[in-house]
């Protein structure tokens, strides 16, 4: 019953968005009574959160000894849930809906625990000593996805994989050179 209800969920998210969303039109594509849905997730956001939690989980981060493969699989990774009708649902919830202090709430704990796989990649890419220390991590992360998503969401420019194995090495090689080291002014 939890996964045929948050999969309902999933689905409304990506045909009406979060204000738009309605426990009963949920209930009804779940097959459950609302009832059910209230006992479990007494609000719309707690059972937004938990439908974002479980299908949103973000992988664990490839461990493959490469900074490059590891980001190549992260930024698949989330250009595959951009893609997804859930995807276009929480880009919406972004885009549009953000004010709204519970969706911003929700918006924040998913960034934060993506951010947070993101810089363990950099991080090992750093123990091993493949871009330098002092590397800034939230440069490089934001340099690597902010492109997918604004084309993705925004633009509605096509994304293949040719565009993220080109991005992927553009920021690989300026890191590696350096170029996410802050500089200081002398």
């Amino acid at each position: 019953m939890v996964e045929t209800v948050l999969l309902a969920t999933a689905e409304e998210i990506g045909r009406v968005g979060y204000a738009a969303l309605r426990i009963e039109d949920v209930a009804e594509r779940a097959g459950v009574n609302k009832t059910t849905i209230y006992r479990r997730w007494p609000t719309k956001p707690a059972l937004v959160a938990a439908t974002l939690g479980h299908f949103t989980e973000p992988e664990e981060p490839l461990e493959s000894g490469s900074f490059r493969e590891e980001l190549l699989s992260a930024v698949r990774s989330s250009c595959h849930l951009w893609g997804s009708a859930l995807g276009k649902g929480l880009g919406r919830m972004i885009q549009d809906e953000r004010a709204l202090p519970e969706v911003d709430a929700i918006v924040r704990t998913l960034r934060d625990e993506y951010r947070a796989r993101r810089r363990a990649i950099i991080a090992r890419a750093v123990a091993r000593g493949e871009v330098p220390e002092g590397s800034d991590a939230e440069l490089l992360i934001d340099v690597t996805f902010a492109p997918v998503s604004s084309r993705m969401l925004r633009s509605g420019e096509p994304v293949d994989d040719a565009y993220l194995v080109r991005l992927v090495d553009f920021v690989v090689a300026g890191a590696r050179a350096g170029n996410a080291v802050p500089r200081t002014r002398g």
